[in-house]
């Protein structure tokens, strides 16, 4: 299925490789200067990061049809205030997804409001990643 049309399709192509031009002039002038500030500043905090970056963001929509109702295909997380917090309730996905425009702290009240509708709701990442790998089987 695609979701990009090919003027769309360009201008994603067009995106990264802008990226990629700007990492690379950063990562050309730390060298040449000798600078270990981006390893510091960028390279440091982002390889920290990742591991719990990626469970959070796996958890949104792996293992959830690729369907186009929201209710099907976003994973709603139940998790500890703080995480809710550092993600802007993001963990309140498939809320986010069906309402875009519902600011990030109404989510939780929203969330009550249609939790009956939404087909994947789980009770934290630990149970998440243990759903997402059951549809690996």
């Amino acid at each position: 299925m695609t979701y990009l049309s090919a003027k769309e399709h360009r201008k994603v192509v067009f995106e990264a490789r802008a990226l990629l031009l700007v990492y690379g002039c950063v990562a050309t002038v730390a060298v040449m200067t000798g600078s270990a500030l981006l390893l510091v500043y960028w390279l440091g905090p982002v390889l920290l990061a990742q591991p719990a970056l990626r469970a959070f963001l796996l958890a949104e929509h792996t293992g959830c049809p690729e369907v186009p109702e929201m209710t099907r295909n976003t994973r709603t997380t139940l998790t500890v205030r703080l995480v809710r917090l550092l993600g802007w309730n993001m963990p309140y996905h498939a809320e986010h997804h069906l309402h875009p425009s519902v600011p990030f702290h109404a989510l939780p009240r929203l969330h009550t409001r249609i939790v009956d509708r939404l087909a994947h709701v789980s009770s934290g990442y630990r149970t998440a990643h243990r759903e997402i790998r059951a549809t690996f089987r």
